[in-house]
């Protein structure tokens, strides 16, 4: 499974307006309502699952990241989205440190093994320094989109 096989170009957001963890979240959640990919009446639903998951345990998993994920019965396929913040966000991250870079993930709850895989996928991408860094400096949603087929190993 490949970053751009889940992660919905139209709803990436290269400077999110929000400063507290739900707020985010649903920003998100929003973008993917906008690009067409959840239905509106869905929307708070999959956000409140979204926050029962933070319940658990942050997902804002350090080094300047955080995970949101969730599976919902409303979802048909594995989507995602990526947010960025240049100011940072206080997310109760696990270091303590602000959250820069956002990765939302939504699937079907039927989905364990794609939803495990899409985890891992990202999980691997943002263990890298460099992927990161470059996420954080990408120039507009055209740069984030190519840093993520770069990893993807897609020609950009």
């Amino acid at each position: 499974m490949k970053l751009t096989d889940f992660i919905v170009s139209e709803a990436i957001i290269t400077e999110i307006q929000s400063i507290e963890k739900e707020a985010v979240i649903r920003e998100m959640v929003c973008a993917l309502r906008d690009a067409k990919k959840i239905d509106a009446k869905d929307v708070g639903r999959i956000i409140e699952a979204l926050m029962k998951r933070e319940e658990l345990g942050s997902t804002g998993i350090g080094k300047g990241v955080a995970v949101p994920h969730t599976k919902h019965e409303s979802i048909k396929n594995v989507i995602g989205s990526v947010a960025r913040s240049t100011k940072g966000v206080d997310f109760n991250a696990l270091d303590g440190e602000p959250v820069f870079l956002f990765f939302l993930l939504l699937s079907p709850t039927d989905s364990t093994g794609s939803h495990l895989a899409a985890l891992e996928k990202i999980s691997t991408a943002i263990r890298d320094n460099d992927f990161r860094r470059f996420m954080r400096e990408a120039k507009g949603i055209e740069g984030m989109v190519d840093t993520l087929k770069e990893v993807d190993g897609i020609q950009v």
